[in-house]
């Protein structure tokens, strides 16, 4: 390839082309977008064929080839074991290669024999993928036409697969985020039956661990991916300078229209606008976990003293896509001091106490939440402006399968599960309600247990508030 090669190679609109491609990484997932990316860069080496093969687990030393242009046929989908052939070499020893000359009989191509004598590779360079020294894949790519591939090329070639490996290692880590959200909006709608309380803190637990790692990888990536397109931009700059010195002739003047087609100015600054609003996602993404954590306390289910605040707060933040189209959210904390408790089994009884307020507004309503200290207990009152409940009903609200819902929409288990709850935490669970005007629930617990023994209180009337 010519310098002029080189030059078509790194120019604007290439770039943008790979851009848009990598770009297209993030919403197809069908793992075509490996085969449009082998080619692109096939067609700007002036290649004649090549092949795309990525690390499954990173724990296992095998690469599958994922993409390829004039291969064997049986070569697609097919395994390749670290050390084993030129792909294999190249994934061991982590650095890339270039090879001339005639190559029929080289033993390091794998499936050489399928190949016609004129489609045989006569140069060759191949480049391992990496992210923080990771290997997870190796380009390739090969001429059967006699010309050779240079160093400087081999070289060029590097810099291309340096992005190439970020936006395949995102656009992979994107498709796990994308799984891993989706199991978390399950999980969150299973915490949000009363009825399946029991379990969210093993289910947290699973979903917290297991989308802490991916988000740390996207995280540290997007970093990378910033910087190399700061890189980029740098060398788009260096460019715009050096064409302000030549004369204005016929490519110049074709040069100045495509940057005004693709609109340069806009791609710089929307580019970096993507990344920052990709990293802003895996914040958020990183807070409904730690809100998860928070909620479910999965890293103790002893007793402990907690802050009531903050697992109310917690709890409020997992509820929210169940409340925030009913309900207004009104916080009037006290000064309430550390309470020991049960902190993942309290949070149960929150979250129940949240959704029956939300499920009880028909429209849009508030529900305030209300805490203070009395003597040796810490109280809590959470109040809503929903349709109240009936007066024949109030005394059977915590008898275990009532309900008033209709057939299908519960148990009738959630508050006599939160019954059960603040009886285990020496406390005593009180309501009073108003037809038409809504329903306030009052929790008192201790600050401290007094002892092991039976809890102490249970269901009684409380003053209306």
């Amino acid at each position: 390839m010519s310098n002029g090669k080189l030059s078509h190679l790194l120019s604007v609109s290439w770039i943008y082309d790979l851009y848009r491609l990598g770009h297209a990484a993030f919403v197809d997932s069908s793992g075509e977008i490996y085969q449009k990316i082998l080619e692109h860069i096939v067609k700007g080496f002036s290649a004649t064929s090549g092949s795309l093969a990525l690390r499954g687990d990173p724990g296992t030393d095998e690469l599958t080839i994922v993409a390829g242009i004039d291969l064997p046929k049986q070569a697609m989908g097919a395994t390749v074991k670290f050390g084993e052939g030129v792909l294999g070499k190249v994934a061991q020893e982590g650095t890339p290669l270039l090879l001339n000359g005639d190559m029929s009989r080289d033993t390091r191509f794998k499936n050489k024999q399928a190949r016609a004598e004129t489609r045989t590779p006569r140069s060759a360079m191949c480049w391992p993928l990496k992210v923080d020294e990771a290997i997870i894949g190796v380009l390739s790519i090969n001429n059967n036409t006699g010309v050779e591939f240079q160093a400087e090329q081999l070289h060029q070639g590097s810099v291309i697969t340096n992005l190439v490996s970020v936006v395949i290692e995102n656009a992979n880590l994107h498709n796990a985020q994308k799984s891993l959200i989706a199991q978390l909006k399950e999980a969150q709608a299973q915490l949000l039956q009363s009825e399946k309380m029991a379990s969210v803190g093993q289910l947290a637990a699973g979903i917290a661990h297991e989308i802490n790692n991916p988000i740390g990888y996207i995280n540290s990536n997007l970093g990378s991916l910033q910087q190399y397109l700061q890189d980029l931009l740098t060398i788009v700059a260096a460019y715009q300078k050096l064409e302000a010195r030549l004369p204005v002739d016929e490519e110049i003047r074709g040069l100045q229209k495509l940057r005004q087609d693709l609109d340069l100015d806009f791609l710089k600054e929307d580019s970096l606008a993507l990344l920052s609003e990709s990293c802003e996602g895996v914040q958020r993404v990183r807070n409904i976990v730690q809100d998860l954590k928070d909620f479910s306390h999965v890293d103790s289910a002893e007793w402990q003293m907690v802050d009531l605040h903050k697992g109310l707060d917690s709890t409020l933040n997992i509820a929210h896509n169940e409340i925030k189209y009913k309900a207004e959210i009104v916080r009037e904390y006290g000064d309430v001091p550390l309470v020991e408790c049960l902190p993942s089994q309290l949070n149960q009884v929150f979250m129940n106490m949240f959704i029956n307020a939300a499920h009880a507004i028909e429209e849009k309503g508030k529900i305030t939440i209300r805490t203070g200290r009395e003597d040796t207990s810490a109280w809590i009152e959470i109040a809503d402006t929903g349709k109240g409940i009936a007066p024949e009903h109030l005394s059977r609200i915590f008898d275990p399968f009532f309900t008033t819902k209709p057939v299908g929409k519960g148990t009738g288990l959630g508050l006599s599960l939160s019954y059960s709850i603040i009886q285990k935490h020496q406390g005593r669970i009180a309501v009073d309600s108003c037809p038409g005007k809504g329903t306030t629930f009052r929790i008192v617990i201790p600050l401290k247990r007094v002892s092991e023994t039976a809890p102490q209180g249970g269901l009684e009337d409380a003053e209306s508030t």
